[in-house]
């Protein structure tokens, strides 16, 4: 009889899903918490700085958790759904 073997999906397979995930609050990564973090020690409007903070910055926004500002698109401000975030993230660890 021939053992049952595991199959290990393709690394680079689209997930299904993914981008409704990303829309509810889902995966932002490490680098977008800590923009998160950032923004909400400003305590006020956050303006970017780095290029790689735009970069991160987009996908936040997609989330919904931070909005840009409507006169100037380099500052951001978090919304209240990213200050839970932020707040239920940072207690976990």
């Amino acid at each position: 009889m021939r053992a049952a073997s595991l199959r290990i999906p393709y690394a680079g397979k689209e997930r299904r899903g993914f981008d409704a995930a990303m829309r509810r609050g889902g995966p932002i990564g490490l680098r977008g918490v800590a923009l998160l973090r950032r923004v909400l020690a400003a305590a006020g409007p956050y303006r970017c700085e780095r290029n790689g903070d735009e970069e991160i910055a987009w996908r936040c926004i997609d989330a919904g958790f931070l909005r840009l500002d409507c006169r100037d698109e380099e500052i951001l401000h978090l919304t209240t759904d990213g200050r839970a975030y932020v707040n239920r993230v940072t207690r976990s660890t």
